[in-house]
């Protein structure tokens, strides 16, 4: 029983605010992080003290289950998100104070978080799809928090594509339980390898299903959500949603395709080579138009779209270092794009302002600020010393393989490009920001507050520490890719 409480305790105590009505600041701090720092601990000890346990919450006709199960998976995943939580939480404290409706926001912002852990806790397809689609209505009330017309015209394209991606992966679903084999999640997967004429069937539903949940990791062509979403979204709802929740489409992709279908069922087939492609075009036309954008979170948002696409990358290339990779990916993605997007919260919180260029000569006014912003820039590119570099490492080692092909150099060719255009609209930023011209720096000080800074200093400061000291974490990704591959 104790695998339920990451799961229904934050959604529990998240909604439960919206009848205690909390009024005063201090009063909403002791709450907020009290139950995101004993989430934090239930979730460490549901994850090393009842892993490989499997619980049978509901059953239903037909075979239909809801169940949990804690593999390597599941902790990896549900790790990252209880960790992060509540650093994002922390900040929004002070965050929040402008945008107002703290408890409504707060309410969602926590239930979220036990959506996204069904989704990483899921043992089976039924499961996945059911707080897959929890996890989405409880974060549509995030990104349309201020009720103003715009965010209510972006919250309704964030749900209808959350809707329509997940009704492909149902597809593919309703498409496992007819053939007979077993949706529970399966190491290897259960597809038997003599499909007779049912391959391009499998295929297809393969395609359909990766596309449809890669749709919340903004995977071309069902990306177009977030650059609507983020700008109209409070910056902690969009640090989450672009570092967290886009990671609950990477949570299904790999389900599907490791554990339902299993790699060597998939390897070589047309469904690979259409989804490395896609995540090939995705990882380019995401860069392109975040190098092209001036609104400072849309450019935040297209580069979401370019960066979990590496993810994707990986994990089809169906090779042990490509899914090293991928995780890697997963785990410095979070890291970085939760920095970035809090950062351009700050600055905007301070300023009021919202477009990259307001962003120049402000080096001298926000010098912590942004050299956070750099440090997370500098990851996403791939600079040695960076976290980023490592899990860039890995996906070039995975796309080098024996049996990837051509389409594994175009992989190592798109993201080299990739590198130099997030380069172009990432760290060109920070250079024009720290080395204005004599007479445009802005001296006043808008430095903002610890609650904003200490999440910023720790996330930056674990982005340094895992670049140059990345072997405990290569151990854990490494083991993993091993036991699903």
């Amino acid at each position: 029983m104790f695998t339920l409480f990451p799961v229904f305790f934050p959604v529990l105590a998240g909604l439960a605010m919206l009848d205690l009505k909390i009024s005063k600041f201090k009063d909403r701090e002791k709450y907020i992080m009290g139950v995101l720092g004993l989430n934090f601990v239930l979730t460490l000890v549901s994850n090393f003290l009842f892993a490989d346990t499997h619980l049978t919450f509901a059953k239903f006709a037909g075979g239909i289950e809801i169940a949990f199960h804690i593999d390597s998976v599941a902790v990896f995943f549900s790790t990252i998100f209880a960790f992060i939580w509540p650093l994002v939480g922390y900040f929004s404290l002070e965050y929040m104070k402008h945008e107002g409706e703290e408890n409504r926001f707060f309410a969602y912002f926590i239930a979220s978080l036990g959506g996204l852990t069904g989704v990483a806790y899921a043992d089976n397809l039924v499961t996945l799809y059911l707080f897959f689609e929890a996890m989405s209505l409880l974060s549509y009330v995030l990104v349309v928090h201020s009720r103003t017309n715009e965010s209510l015209l972006a919250g309704r394209k964030y749900i209808y594509y959350s809707l329509f991606g997940a009704s492909l992966g149902l597809i593919g679903i309703f498409y496992f339980y007819s053939t007979g084999w077993d949706t529970a999640f399966t190491r290897g997967g259960v597809v038997p390898m003599e499909l007779g004429g049912r391959m391009p069937m499998l295929s297809l539903m393969v395609v359909l299903a990766v596309i449809g949940f890669g749709c919340k990791g903004g995977m071309f062509p069902l990306h177009a959500w977030l650059p609507t979403a983020h700008p109209q979204a409070p910056a902690p709802a969009s640090s989450v949603l672009s570092g967290l929740i886009t990671k609950a489409g990477v949570i299904a992709i790999i389900r599907i395709v490791y554990f339902t279908v299993g790699a060597d069922v998939l390897r070589g087939t047309s469904a690979q080579y259409i989804l490395l492609t896609l995540s090939i075009v995705t990882i380019f036309m995401g860069s392109m138009l975040a190098y092209k954008e001036k609104v400072v979170k849309k450019r935040l948002a297209y580069s979401t779209v370019s960066q979990v696409s590496y993810v994707i990358f990986g994990l089809m290339l169906l090779n042990t270092a490509g899914v090293t990779g991928a995780l890697l990916q997963v785990a410095f993605h979070a890291l970085a794009k939760n920095v970035l997007f809090l950062t351009a919260g700050a600055f905007i919180y301070k300023t009021g302002k919202t477009l990259v260029s307001d962003m120049y000569a402000m080096g001298k006014s926000m010098p912590k600020t942004l050299a956070c912003f750099t440090v997370a820039g500098l990851s996403l590119v791939g600079v040695p010393m960076t976290a980023g570099f490592v899990s860039k490492w890995y996906l070039a080692q995975g796309a080098l393989q024996q049996g990837s092909g051509i389409i594994g150099f175009i992989g190592i060719a798109t993201i080299m490009v990739s590198a130099l255009l997030t380069g172009g609209y990432l760290v060109t930023v920070t250079a024009k920001a720290f080395f204005a011209k004599r007479g445009d720096e802005v001296q006043e000080s808008f430095e903002p507050n610890n609650y904003m800074i200490i999440p910023l200093a720790v996330l930056t400061v674990l982005i340094v520490l895992f670049g140059i000291f990345p072997t405990p974490v290569i151990a854990v990704a490494s083991a993993i890719a091993q036991h699903i591959i």
